[in-house]
């Protein structure tokens, strides 16, 4: 199958000799112009029936969506056992070297970078981007000390690159610079890419968590037992980089860790035979995966808590809104009434009074 956008091209040699159909075995010399290594739409033809064959075409099939089609699973990678040792064997070289905060970092605390992570992760892009765009941004930071104003441009830049890598149709500066409501410029993503990659070494395909979760998966028999189990993974790992204390965990560790909570929390399989795959695929001791599952429990746990909070924040200020509308209305209704009455007890016409609101405006219309 070709490419969008490709042309199907014959090259063959100067006098062809093929076998026509029907002709008792006959010879038949098919010439070719030696200028031109592809052929015309004429010549392709005339082979084409000579070889038999009714139709020569080369088709292709468009998505109108490209970034939501994946290729399915390549069966000769899942059965081969060299993919994960080397994806473990990678992953040391681009783990942040460093806590920054404590070693390089002067203006930036933890939790700004959660919320620039944060604000990451609810852009619109790929899955596998996000992680491989937080990597990017966290041995940034171990490596030039910046101040906190640069944090959502970096967080910009991080995403940019991050998508040419991994996504089939990678985020634009345009784009980047409107998720910022245009705080931040295309001409500064621009020059902060470079400066990026200089900083990264290029050395910008890291092995990330997300990395690990398809090849798990379908390497253990309950890897299928529940549809949503990949799904919940990805979204811990999400949650996962966003917190600063897994900032230097080893990326397989985590998507185990991942796997393994996400497994306790749809009821897949036992805890024991999870564990045992786990570690037998990863090399990771039982009882570190327990305690990063025991972390990760409890970060969820507590955003649980703190969205129900803010839900709850949004619906009092929506009651409180909606009782002062309720109230203003009812004075705007009974002032008319109250000047007329004024009116009658002067005996005058009724003098320009001030409006029981804090607003300037004499009437509104609900």
């Amino acid at each position: 199958m070709a490419p969008q956008g490709a042309t199907a091209t014959v090259i063959v040699p100067s006098t062809t000799s093929v076998v026509t159909p029907g002709t008792g075995g006959m010879v038949a010399n098919i010439p070719v112009n030696n200028s031109s290594t592809t052929t015309t739409t004429t010549t392709m033809a005339a082979a084409s029936a000579a070889l038999g064959f009714d139709h020569l075409s080369c088709q292709e099939i468009i998505y109108d969506e490209p970034d939501n089609r994946f290729a399915d699973p390549d069966r000769h990678m899942i059965t081969d056992d060299r993919v994960l040792p080397n994806l473990i064997r990678l992953e040391r070289y681009t783990i942040p070297p460093c806590n920054y905060f404590v070693a390089v970092q002067q203006d930036i605390k933890p939790a700004m970078r959660k919320i620039v992570t944060t604000w990451m992760l609810e852009q619109k892009c790929e899955e596998q981007t996000f992680p491989l765009a937080v990597n990017f941004f966290d041995r940034f930071l171990c490596a030039l000390a910046i101040d906190r104003y640069h944090l959502q441009l970096l967080g910009c830049c991080t995403l940019l690159l991050a998508s040419k890598i991994r996504q089939c149709q990678p985020l634009t500066v345009d784009v980047l610079s409107a998720y910022t409501d245009h705080a931040v410029s295309p001409d500064q993503i621009r020059n902060w890419e470079l400066l990026l990659i200089s900083k990264l070494e290029w050395n910008i395909n890291a092995v990330t968590a997300y990395d690990y979760v398809d090849h798990i998966l379908e390497r253990v028999k309950w890897g299928s037992d529940d549809a949503r189990l990949r799904e919940h993974a990805h979204t811990l790992i999400h949650v996962c980089n966003t917190e600063t204390i897994f900032m230097q965990v080893e990326p397989s560790l985590l998507a185990v860790s991942c796997i393994a909570s996400a497994t306790r929390g749809l009821n897949v399989s036992t805890k024991l035979a999870v564990g045992y795959d786990l570690c037998r695929l990863t090399m990771h001791e039982l009882e570190k995966i327990d305690l990063i599952v025991k972390i990760i429990e409890d970060i969820v746990a507590r955003e649980i808590a703190d969205k129900q909070c803010q839900q709850q924040q949004v619906a009092q200020q929506q009651a409180q809104l909606a009782a002062a509308g309720s109230s203003c209305k009812e004075q705007y209704q009974q002032a008319p009434q109250k000047l007329a009455s004024a009116s009658n007890s002067t005996g005058g016409a009724p003098q320009q009074q001030q409006p029981e609101t804090p607003t300037d405006v004499q009437f509104i219309y609900f």
